[in-house]
């Protein structure tokens, strides 16, 4: 009896751990469990169709996922349907469908976020302008363009990418637009909500890159 209850708790302890970390749910690929904030959110119309939550709005029936191609690949070949227990139209749906959906619903997000950052005046964009926000530790991300091979070199962005706090996604041009400039090569967010919450859709979007069959605004590195 000693013995079962042993092995009972052990059981549990894992869970327990998880537990502490925030709210736990079960990948529909994998079936295993994880922190709601390590998985992709998804929710089915009343038609069956499924769309990403990367905004994790709470809207609809959600269900979640690992951001990965393995995952999302069990998940689109039964795990949806067993856990949104009704048929999802898009079972028949292929990964790089998934994939493109995911990384242009992250670089729309990422846009939103960037260019609500500027009209809240939470984003500063220049070389000297970022440099100073990460030495004076204002700055909460920093966001390099794809085409900035020179700012990426400097020694506070250099220091920012080693810290996991700066990210390489879009163009000058682009920046620019969502900063209400000409070209911007790199910008930093100086709210810490706004910086997760951009982090959070950059991550997602990572691992479909290779497979998303779309002319999206991203870059997988500094040219």
């Amino acid at each position: 009896m000693l013995a079962e209850t042993k092995t009972s708790e052990q059981r549990r302890r894992p869970e327990r751990r998880l537990d502490s970390v925030g709210p736990v749910r079960t990948c529909a690929g994998c079936a295993k469990r994880a922190p709601a904030d390590e998985l992709l959110r998804v929710i089915v119309d009343n038609a069956g169709v499924l769309a990403v939550d990367l905004a994790n709005s709470r809207f609809g029936r959600g269900a979640h996922v690992h951001p990965s191609i393995d995952c999302w690949s069990k998940a689109l070949k039964g795990g949806f349907a067993r856990a949104f227990k009704t048929s999802v139209t898009s079972v028949t749906t292929t990964v790089g469908d998934m994939a493109t959906q995911i990384v242009v619903s992250a670089n729309r997000r990422i846009e939103g976020l960037v260019s609500g950052a500027r009209r809240a005046r939470h984003a500063v964009a220049g070389a000297d302008t970022v440099q100073q926000a990460v030495r004076d530790g204002t700055a909460k991300l920093v966001v390099v363009a794809c085409d900035a091979a020179a700012a990426a070199k400097l020694s506070e962005i250099q220091r920012a990418i080693s810290q996991g706090t700066a990210i390489v996604w879009g163009h000058k041009a682009r920046l620019g637009a969502l900063l209400g400039c000409d070209e911007v090569a790199v910008c930093a967010v100086l709210h810490e909500g706004v910086a997760a919450a951009i982090s959070s859709a950059y991550r997602a979007s990572q691992p479909f890159l290779d497979v998303a069959r779309s002319e999206a605004w991203w870059c997988p590195e500094v040219r």
